[in-house]
């Protein structure tokens, strides 16, 4: 078992830290002779301002699936969708300094719960769905994408540990909502194994669970969620060539395609800070791979995270201009 969690949060939060300003360390002492800072500074802002746009635009579309999940799981049928969006804006705002996307996540959940209603079971449920579709259709996407770069002979291609790691997470989400629902007799006997103190915790595992499976127990059309998914993988996707513009960067389509379930996944391994850090690693990886140069890749990594937190932080105004039921009021 890991000592990290059983550390004061303070100790946790002062390790992630020197472990992100570690890696972006070692990062540009590799790729020093690029020249990665002259690059930034060389950077379009035109097109950084569009990435915002469009990434908002990302957000919006994600909220909306969220709304439906939470519709379609019972947790509070008659939601308003500006409702969730505003948490949704919420929490990404309130969220820039967690440490990892997971945090961002149950911030989300929390929020939701405290504003709009539900047991919490429910709405991480909810959260846990809206991430599992969007990453499971990025990570098909990609991997269509990397076998059209191979079989149209471009000498851009998709690294072989990325296609591996997504093939993964695919078949890691079939298998778990398998396990879910038809050994979820199995599996409810395993919960009850745990110790009476960890009676709460066990109850709402059980609700989580029953939540999850909505493929089943509700009877709702998952096929516009798939889309919107697929909507917000195309608006996410349209983000990555605005700034590698910005940066003189230029792939095929299918490249930055195959891009986005890397970022997805990097966001969830807690080595980076606001996006700064090992998120960095996983881009320059991912980026080079597909023929990028080291210092376009890295500076084009750095650039990312900023347009995240100007669309979090535009969204974030509505903290000061908007009221919970959705109606505006000025400021004090």
């Amino acid at each position: 078992m890991s000592v990290l969690p059983k550390l004061p949060v303070s100790a946790r939060r002062a390790i992630r830290f020197a472990l992100a300003i570690g890696i972006l360390g070692l990062l540009v002492l590799k790729i020093n002779n690029a020249k990665p800072f002259e690059r930034l500074a060389a950077t379009t802002p035109i097109f950084v301002l569009l990435a915002v746009s469009v990434l908002a635009l990302e957000d919006m579309a994600r909220a909306w699936n969220w709304t439906k999940l939470i519709r379609a799981m019972h947790v509070a049928p008659r939601v308003g969708y500006g409702t969730v969006l505003r948490i949704y804006w919420m929490s990404g705002f309130l969220g820039q300094l967690v440490p990892a996307g997971v945090g961002t996540d149950a911030l989300r959940a929390v929020m939701a719960t405290r504003s709009i209603g539900g047991h919490p079971s429910g709405q991480g449920a909810a959260v846990v769905m809206l991430n599992a579709i969007g990453l499971t259709v990025s990570c098909a996407a990609a991997l269509v994408c990397a076998a059209w770069l191979a079989l149209a002979g471009h000498h851009q291609s998709v690294r072989m540990l990325a296609v591996v790691l997504y093939a993964a997470v695919i078949l890691g989400a079939v298998v778990g909502y398998w396990l879910l629902h038809w050994q979820r007799g199995a599996v409810l006997r395993l919960l009850r194994c745990m110790p009476a103190s960890l009676r709460k915790v066990r109850r709402g595992l059980r609700r989580f669970i029953y939540r999850v499976l909505i493929f089943q127990r509700y009877k709702i059309n998952v096929l516009p969620m798939f889309a919107i998914a697929l909507f917000t993988l195309l608006t996410r996707t349209a983000v990555f060539p605005l700034v590698g513009l910005a940066v003189g960067l230029s792939l095929p389509f299918a490249a930055w395609v195959a891009l986005v379930p890397a970022c997805n996944l990097s966001g969830l391994i807690p080595y980076s800070v606001a996006g700064f850090g090992g998120d960095q690693a996983a881009m320059v990886y991912v980026l080079t791979g597909s023929g990028a140069s080291a210092g376009a890749a890295f500076t084009f990594a750095m650039i990312v995270p900023f347009v995240g937190m100007l669309t979090n932080t535009l969204g974030g105004l509505s903290l000061l201009f908007v009221k919970p039921g959705g109606q505006s009021r000025p400021l004090r």
